[in-house]
């Protein structure tokens, strides 16, 4: 159908190299079972064999809606071994956000896990061919589709939807180069093995759930134990039962496991950690103190974006504890430049605009190079949209999200400054700040709380936060919440969701 060709470092060859050399290791467990390095090559080679003689080609676009398993890896190894194109979509998206994602990247065929999606989109009037995951029997392909843009610096390798909590999800167009590099440099920096014992409790249609974590496990003959929910209950029997050394989540994840009911359940299940990762959204540091008093393991950041992946991390040898505020520092093979508003580079310990670069660049936003040439500069240096600064040991510190900035009398205030502040009370669980419209100062200061171990005083956090922060940036109001509104499919705290509630109240 389409034409194209990769020469870069393929994920399924990289994993067949390891079944060749630890067949019978348990390559994922999943809720059916636990498949091994041989099986899993096997499976991906049948479901190869199948999509080939239905007239997959290299350059085709397979979009997969389905939760994570064993079968999602098989089947996105198999697009991978006949350099086919893999569209991953959020199953846990509305209906609306996932036949948008699938018109947006106008796939050749639609793989899926539910039948409620293989209705959902045969009542949508799509001519797009759907097969469940299981069974995968593919009889059409839509021949009438966009062709994958052209002048690119590689193949194209991978589709996946950028997560944004304030905006539309975007496209993001990755390179087998920048997948193979994601999964081997966090494999590196985090020192797996083949003893790696991986709890995932991410979606597989984020890059920190396939590429950073589970396919980083299996590029070192580690196995992958999957959760399809990130419910504290089910990520402690799991972690009891298979004896986790590594955990991977985000804050909200970490912040559910402190709080939950059966604290002694939680330290002995996960009493074998090496390593407990975070990403994906700002680090809590009294949740993460109480996870590693917990369970003895120190919570070490992951800071990057969907477009330039991996950038900043820790390496649990060099820094088994982490530095307080800082993300760790910038993974090899990529670059990071912070500058100030005309461009310049900034001293050391400035505060600046993040710039990336490197092997994990993205191809660019697909359908949309207006966009990709607003996030790119002309000499391939992507912008992070974030605050950070850099110390002179090479630690990254993120100051907040420029779009996440509140302006308050022309001051501009971070977000995550004073949710830091916050946090850090034992009163409070985890907090979140937002700017609402002032009819004087344009914007003011409004957090959201939800209570932590202690009874939660709105006068004695005013007063701690006062204690803390300049007097401009102070909350005008903090508002007691039971739960902060979350993205479905990550968990991330959706700020846009937040503001809007607020404005109501």
């Amino acid at each position: 159908m389409m034409d194209g060709t990769m020469t870069a470092p393929n994920c399924y060859d990289r994993i067949r190299r390891v079944a060749q050399a630890h067949p019978e290791n348990v390559a994922i467990a999943d809720g059916s079972g636990e498949v091994t390095y041989r099986s899993l090559i096997e499976i991906a080679d049948a479901r190869a064999d199948r999509l080939a003689h239905a007239g997959v080609a290299p350059g085709d676009r397979i979009a997969l809606v389905a939760e994570s398993s064993a079968l999602y890896v098989a089947t996105a190894l198999a697009i991978w071994k006949l350099q086919a194109v893999l569209v991953t979509v959020y199953p846990s998206s509305s209906d609306d956000d996932i036949l948008k994602a699938l018109t947006i990247s106008d796939p050749a065929l639609v793989v899926v896990s539910s039948p409620a999606h293989a209705r959902l989109i045969a009542a949508a009037g799509a001519d797009l061919p759907v097969v469940g995951i299981d069974e995968l029997e593919v009889t059409r392909l839509r021949e009438d589709v966009r062709p994958n843009p052209e002048g690119l610096r590689e193949p194209l390798s991978l589709i996946c939807f950028s997560s944004g909590t304030t905006s539309d999800p975007k496209a993001v167009m990755l390179s087998a180069t920048t997948v193979d590099n994601t999964a081997e440099t966090y494999a590196e920096v985090w020192h797996l093995s083949e003893a790696e014992r991986a709890l995932i409790g991410l979606p597989m249609a984020w890059l920190y759930g396939l590429a950073s974590t589970t396919l980083a496990v299996l590029y070192r003959g580690g196995t992958v134990i999957i959760a399809q929910r990130g419910r504290p209950e089910i990520l402690v029997e799991l972690a009891r039962r298979h004896g986790v050394t590594f955990v991977a989540g985000v804050t909200v994840t970490f912040a559910k496991l402190v709080r939950h009911e059966r604290r002694a359940e939680v330290a002995e299940a996960f009493s074998h950690l090496r390593l407990t990762i975070s990403g994906g959204e700002p680090p809590n540091a009294a949740v993460f103190a109480a996870w590693q008093e917990l369970t003895g393991s120190a919570v070490l950041d992951a800071y990057c974006a969907s477009e330039c992946i991996p950038l900043v991390t820790y390496d649990p040898h060099d820094n088994p504890e982490p530095v307080p505020g800082s993300a760790g520092r910038v993974v090899p093979r990529q670059r990071l430049r912070v500058v100030d508003p005309e461009g310049n580079d900034v001293q050391p310990g400035q505060v600046g605009e993040a710039l990336a670069s490197g092997p994990g660049l993205m191809l660019g936003y697909w359908n949309n190079p207006e966009l990709t040439a607003e996030v790119i500069t002309p000499d391939g240096w992507y912008r992070m949209k974030d605050l950070v600064r850099v110390d002179e040991d090479g630690y990254v510190y993120v100051v907040g999200r420029l779009s996440d900035v509140i302006i308050r009398g022309g001051t501009n205030i971070s977000p995550a400054e004073i949710e830091a502040v916050l946090n850090s009370h034992p009163m409070v669980a985890q907090a979140a700040v937002v700017g609402l419209p002032d009819d004087i100062y344009g914007q003011r200061v409004v957090a959201a709380v939800t209570p932590g171990a202690e009874d939660l005083d709105i006068d004695v956090l005013s007063g701690y936060a006062a204690s803390r922060l300049s007097a401009y940036k102070l909350p005008s109001e903090i508002v007691v919440v039971a739960e902060l509104p979350v993205n479905s499919t990550t968990s991330k705290i959706n700020r846009k969701m937040l503001a809007e509630q607020l404005s109501g109240s």
